[in-house]
């Protein structure tokens, strides 16, 4: 339903300017009302299945899925998204008066300055990554390959239903 009310949305749009171009002589659709958006909340792990991801063991040679399943926890463990977890670079890294290690960076999306304050556990994984040869703290992994390895650790580790990166952020606010 969201997917046909994003195209209805569309049209109607194109036929109000269309009508106020002079392409039209009739406003199309000026009547109709789109349905009213759903509103969904968003899906965090349970800490039991975070614990399940965050413990499982996977092989040295499984290279991109270790990879995968440390990118997750890092959204985990901070709320970055995937765009801004492989561009970050360690200028966005600074430490407060107080000694704690800060995440300073622009969002992707929409440019905003975001500041996380960075746990140890995540602090651990920029640690385990950390390569001075490669601009970014974290390897690149394309999108859809981690989205396949992050399906095949939930089968792993016997997880129901859909896990996503997203996912790992939302349950940065829950855990």
């Amino acid at each position: 339903i969201d997917t046909v009310r994003h195209h209805l949305a569309i049209l109607k749009k194109i036929c109000r300017l269309a009508y106020k171009k002079g392409y039209a002589e009739k406003c199309h659709f000026q009547h109709f009302a789109l349905p009213k958006q759903s509103e969904r909340t968003p899906r965090a792990l349970s800490r039991e299945s975070f614990e399940k991801i965050r413990d499982v063991e996977i092989p040295a040679y499984r290279k991109s899925h270790m990879l995968a399943r440390d990118l997750f926890l890092f959204a985990c463990y901070t709320g970055v998204s995937y765009a801004d977890a492989v561009s970050i670079t360690n200028e966005n890294l600074y430490t407060d008066d107080n000694g704690a290690l800060w995440l300073k960076y622009r969002r992707g999306k929409n440019g905003q300055l975001s500041r996380v304050k960075l746990l140890p556990e995540a602090v651990a994984l920029i640690e385990k990554y950390r390569d001075d040869t490669r601009p970014t703290l974290f390897p690149v992994i394309p999108y859809q390959a981690l989205k396949w390895c992050l399906t095949s650790i939930k089968m792993k580790v016997g997880i129901k239903g859909r896990l996503s990166y997203h996912m790992g952020r939302h349950s940065f606010s829950t855990l």
